[in-house]
């Protein structure tokens, strides 16, 4: 573990829009309006899935939406508003963009929205599950050029893919590569239920699913999401099946190193799911580090309290239900930046106000239902993912109807408390997404915990950046982050020293890029080279190392040169 100073850049917000008029709801010091419903955003009509990306790397996140086939996919600009002063709002570049002259985009369906940075480039890219049912093809690939334009790639990178039906995708770099990987689910296709598109780190994919059990699931898959739920340093994978029940498919390591997925359903607790499971969100809501889970289904949703590292139990427990709904997106935001996060879901097949914002109590004990706080009359909700969109530090929610508008949730809660965002940035073995890291930030004494995930509630993309309300504190002390790359989890982990003012966004990257204590016994040295060159011989390998120290694929040579030029003081490979 390394503590330091410095690697951060502090971006100024802008100024609080006005408080809420008199007629506006607010209950526990939490409100939104619907700007759509206002007239003051205007988004349209749409059938698909959602996700927020910083296309032009402006600082303001931006929209893109999925649509029936037939329609083309749309990208919405995060800009000024000229009727709101000091407001923001979004104007529809699909056209300049690309997308409305993309034949084979319009061509296919609404699923899935998953935005990344595939090639490490700086600019977000996009995926969506793109099935065609036409000739049963599926996976589209846009390529950010960085210019405002995107270009489908679906074929040359390896992503296009026959012979099942896709059903939700996630992304997340399983092997710490420095790549980030996608998962796609399918349904009623037997041998591909499981997708993995492995990223090769030159543009291209690779399909593997020789690292799933086998059989490990089948039936429909709407939803599916990545967390560290052990604290073992890898990221692992819950599938929520349509046929009522979940999966944990734990990331481990292989005798070789690399990495593979072995079924931990039972053993880490994560035994139910209701029927017609449909999103699903990751929030540590009783601040005790580890990251809990919110479910939602087709009758009342279903929470699992993380209890960590008790080991004579399973880490995940069950408990009552939030909600009595069918409910679709959902996600943990901290609606009045009192530090506990509260839950939004977005539901469906109800009555006026069928969206839900659940205000956190007592660290999770109880939760109040200030539905009426949404200030909305939207119904049959779907997809949602939620945004700080004009970057005033309360978080918005953006929401598909589908036969409807688009919902924008804008958060205009009059709390006074601070907040603090941090955003992460990779280098080095790190993907610049950062996807899979873990952010703990202390204030006030209290710790706060998040991670970054990429395909939570309905197979969406929310706001990368990590939230942290800070209810009466004017700065936090520390942040820590545990880096998703290489290397023992201690190596892995950097302490930022502050304070750090309040109402600010943070960007930090790692300072330490790579870890040449191979053998983990404290010190980088001769020891850890003749480690490195006996595993690569054929010798034993208990700790499970991976070998391959440049990765660069192989296991050889250029490993222990590459380990050799760091412990003399080179650069990391």
């Amino acid at each position: 573990m390394r503590s330091h100073r410095g690697g951060l850049l502090l971006l100024t917000t802008l100024a609080f829009a006005a408080a809420p008029a008199a007629a506006q709801v607010e209950l526990g010091g939490v409100s939104f309006v619907d700007a759509a419903a206002l007239s003051q955003i205007t988004l349209g009509r749409f059938r698909g899935s959602l996700g927020v990306i910083d296309y032009d790397n402006d600082g303001y996140y931006d929209l893109f939406i999925n649509d029936n086939p037939g329609q083309p996919k749309r990208l919405f600009h995060n800009v000024p508003s000229t009727t709101v002063p000091g407001g923001r709002t979004f104007v529809d570049v699909s056209a300049a963009a690309g997308f409305t002259s993309d034949a084979d985009g319009i061509a296919r369906s609404f699923g899935g929205v998953i935005i990344f940075d595939y090639d490490n480039d700086g600019f977000a890219d996009i995926f969506t599950l793109g099935q065609n049912y036409l000739d049963n093809t599926n996976g589209l690939l846009y390529h950010n050029n960085g210019d405002g334009t995107f270009t489908n790639v679906s074929v040359a990178s390896g992503v296009r893919s026959s012979g099942f039906n896709a059903t939700s995708a996630s992304a997340v770099d399983y092997d710490h590569d420095g790549f980030v990987d996608l998962f796609v689910c399918a349904t009623g296709s037997p041998g591909k239920t499981e997708t993995l598109y492995r990223n090769n780190g030159d543009g291209t994919f690779t399909i593997r699913r020789d690292l799933f059990p086998v059989d490990s699931f089948t039936g429909t898959v709407y939803a599916n999401g990545w967390t560290d739920y052990d604290h073992d340093g890898y990221e692992d994978w819950l599938v929520l099946l349509n046929a009522g029940r979940p999966l944990m498919l734990k990331n481990v390591a292989a005798p070789d190193g690399s990495r593979r997925f072995i079924d931990a359903t039972t053993a880490s607790g994560f035994t139910y799911v209701g029927p017609a499971p449909m999103g699903i969100a990751f929030g540590d809501v009783n601040n005790d580090g580890w990251l809990d889970i919110a479910i939602t289904d087709a009758v009342s949703g279903t929470y699992y309290r993380n209890t960590g590292g008790n080991p004579s139990a399973a880490p995940l427990t069950r408990v009552l239900p939030y909600s009595t709904f069918f409910g679709w997106g959902t996600c943990y935001i901290d609606a009045d930046n009192d530090g506990d996060l509260d839950n939004y879901q977005a539901g469906s097949f109800g009555s006026a106000n069928v969206d839900w914002i659940l205000r956190n109590e007592n660290n999770g004990a109880s939760w109040t239902d200030v539905r009426p706080a949404l200030n909305t009359t939207s119904l049959a909700s779907q997809f949602s993912a939620h945004v700080d969109f004009d970057n005033d530090g309360r978080e918005d929610v953006i929401t598909v109807n589908p036969n409807n508008f688009v919902s924008v949730y804008h958060n205009r809660s009059s709390s006074n408390n601070h907040w603090l965002s941090v955003k992460l940035t990779g280098a080095g073995l790190v993907s610049r997404d950062a996807v899979g890291a873990r952010v703990l930030l202390t204030s006030g004494g209290v710790t706060q915990t998040r991670e970054v995930a990429i395909g939570t509630s309905y197979s969406a993309t929310e706001d990368p950046r990590l939230h942290f309300g800070l209810g009466a504190a004017t700065s936090a002390d520390s942040i820590q982050v545990v880096w998703p790359r290489a290397g023992t989890l201690e190596s892995r982990t950097e302490i930022f020293t502050g304070p750090f003012a309040a109402d600010r966004i943070i960007t930090l990257t790692p300072q330490r890029l790579c870890d040449a204590d191979v053998n983990a016994d404290g010190v980088a040295d001769q020891g850890d080279i003749d480690t490195l060159i006996d595993i690569i011989a054929g010798g034993s390998n208990p700790a499970n190392i991976n070998a391959d120290f440049n990765h660069d694929g192989a296991r050889d040579q250029g490993d222990v040169d590459a380990l050799i030029n760091v412990i003399a003081g080179g650069q990391c490979p």
